[in-house]
Formats: C-alpha cells, structure tokens, sequence
C-alpha cells in the first residue's frame, strides 16, 4: 500500500507540475521555441487530472491533495479565460455609456453576393440592431469606383455618422478594398495603420475624443493558420489510419502561424504600450486565449468576455472546431457592464458586443 501511495505521489507531483510548465509556456514566444506553443492543448486534461488527484487524496491523505489545489490556484486566472466566474452570477442590467462591437465580417459575403445576396444585408441588419458606439470591422471589404456593392458608406448611414477610418490591407482591380475599418459615433482626432510585412494582415488605431476623455481604439486582424477546406476535412474526419503526410502539413502551417502572430503580436504590444491614452483593442487575433499571442496583448488590459461573458464564449465555429479567437480587450480605468455573442451564419465569425462605462 505504501508502494502504491508513493507512486501516486510521484505521478501526482509530475501532472501539477506540468500544469505549472503550461502557465509559463503562454510567456514564451514561439519563435525561440515551438515545443511550448503546444501545450495549452493539453491543459484541459491536465486540470481534470489535477482534480481527480484533489479527489483521491482526501480520500486517502487530505494534506497530499493540496499539491493539485495549489497547481489549479496558481493558474486561476487559465481558467476565467475558458470559463468565467461571471457565468455564474446573474447578469447586470447597468446600462452602459457606449458600446464598442468588433466584428469579422468576411468581405460581407461578396464572392457568395450571387447565390445568398442576403449576407450583407444580415450582417448590416446586425449592425443595426446593436446600434454601437465603436464597431470595428476586419476583413472589411470596400469599392470606391462601384456603387454596386456599397458596405462602409450604408453602415455609417445607418449609425448616423460620418467618423470613419479604413484601411486597405491589400487591393485588387476595379478599385476594390479589402482591410480593417472603425466607425465612430465620436470624433475621430487622430489615426494610424500598419500593415505587417509580407502578409495581407495588419492593424490600426483611431484616437477618439470620447465625451471629454481621447481613448485610442485598436482594431486587428493578425495572421490566419491559412488552412484550406481540405485541410479542415482531414481534422474533422481524423482517424489513426490518415495520411501522416498531410497531418504533418497541417501541423506545420499552424506552427508557421503560431510564430507569424507572436511576432505581430509583439509589434502591437510595443504600439499599446507607447500610448499615454486609454486603450482599447478590438480584433481577431487568430489564436485562443491560452497562447503567447493573448497573454502578450492583454498584458495590462482586461478582457470583457472575462469580465461580464457568459460560457462558452466562442467566436469561431467551423468543422466542429469552437475557439474563441475574437477579443474586446479593454483599459482598467474602465468597467465593462456587459459582453455578449452574435451567433448569426453571415460570416464564419461571430460579432462580440460589450458595453462599458466609467470607473
């Protein structure tokens, strides 16, 4: 019997400490090492593992179990970022003082324009309902030579605003716009745009004269895994017997993007922390919030999901993968008095929609 404790114990001591090893391996960034980038996967099973073990020695010796407890606390903040302690508690009805609505709008349907012609129209009908403040847009999709597909200049109609800032990430024939967009109820005093190299993905700001307060507004969009339709098919139909060839493709084009988004992320990070204002950052950053990407952004920020969200709070919903890769990150001078979630089919992304007002 005591063989088997003192194994146990062992075993024990291994799974809390490489749920420790998964917490530091968020601040390590995947160009100086991509064997870290790998283990938030593993963090879900390493916290019922750490449970079952709390479970067991209380059973047999309660002071053993505190090894998991303290391994689980430690990373309390990993678990608010799944599954906030906020889905728990009632929603609060405080209305808010503005509404900021970050949304991935996939070009407004223009390639599915012929077959399904009510996407944009949904989309902007979204827009509409949630009437926003701020609403950030990527993957936005503009033409200033045609009248036959008019996005920016309906949706500033219907906000009743003229405060509006895009920027091209990349252009094609006819005039046609494809990049990153904030729409503004307030004024709009000043304006940035970055285009991250060799990539069609970048970011901007807008600094907004927010009642009598500027707050700067970030909106992003950094690198995709750039996965194909065959390459979801091979993840959603995954067997043991599948080609090695073409899961070891995969895996490459996600570390590929895993190291693209922490170098991105870095350039963000560095213009976040460059501004003397309030900071508020919109986007879809490709990545969930267990990655060197999040942690490196949100560094200093607070995240609304976490704040007022209810679980489970994904975003993306595609080939039965569910990730929540869309954020409003938001200056702790601020409170968030409510996050909600979308869900509409208009876009392979969901809109997030949260409300704040003053400390």
């Amino acid at each position: 019997m005591k063989t088997l404790k003192r194994i146990l114990l062992i075993i024990n001591i291994i799974v809390a400490a490489i749920l420790i090893i998964v917490y530091v391996s968020v601040c390590v960034s995947p160009e100086k090492t991509v064997a870290v980038a790998l283990l938030p996967f593993i963090y879900a099973g390493l916290v019922v593992a750490n449970l079952f073990f709390v479970l067991l020695w209380l059973f047999i010796k309660w002071k053993y179990s505190l090894i998991s407890i303290t391994a689980i606390l430690i990373g309390i903040k990993f678990i608010t970022l799944i599954f906030p302690i906020t889905s728990l508690i009632p929603v609060n009805k405080n209305m808010p003082d503005f509404k900021i609505m970050s949304y991935n709008v996939m070009i407004f349907g223009l390639y599915n324009w012929q077959d399904n012609p009510q996407i944009k129209a949904n989309i902007l009908n979204t827009i509409k309902n949630e009437n926003p403040n701020i609403l950030c847009l990527q993957e936005a999709y503009w033409n200033s030579k045609s009248k036959n597909f008019i996005t920016l200049d309906s949706i500033a109609l219907l906000l009743e605003t003229s405060n509006v800032y895009r920027s091209a990430m990349a252009t094609a024939v006819g005039g046609q716009n494809f990049g990153l967009a904030t729409i503004s109820k307030y004024p709009i005093v000043n304006t940035f745009s970055h285009k991250f190299e060799n990539s069609f993905n970048g970011f901007i700001y807008t600094d907004i004269l927010l009642n009598e307060d500027t707050v700067r507004i970030y909106n992003l969009h950094l690198q995709s895994i750039q996965l194909d339709q065959n390459d979801y098919t091979v993840i959603e139909e995954f067997t043991e017997s599948d080609d090695k060839t073409k899961i070891k493709t995969i895996l490459k084009k996600y570390l590929s993007s895993l190291k693209t988004r922490a170098h991105q992320a870095e350039m963000v990070k560095a213009s976040i922390d460059s501004c003397s204002y309030p900071v508020f950052v919109c986007g879809d950053f490709n990545d969930a919030p267990l990655t060197y990407t999040y942690f490196t952004i949100s560094k200093g920020l607070k995240d609304s999901y976490v704040s007022k969200g209810k679980y489970p709070g994904y975003t993306w919903d595609n080939f039965k993968i569910k990730q929540r890769i869309d954020y409003i990150l938001f200056d702790k001078s601020y409170n968030c008095v409510s996050h909600k979630i979308i869900k509409t089919e208009d876009s392979d992304h969901f809109a997030i929609v949260a409300g704040f007002s003053n400390n």
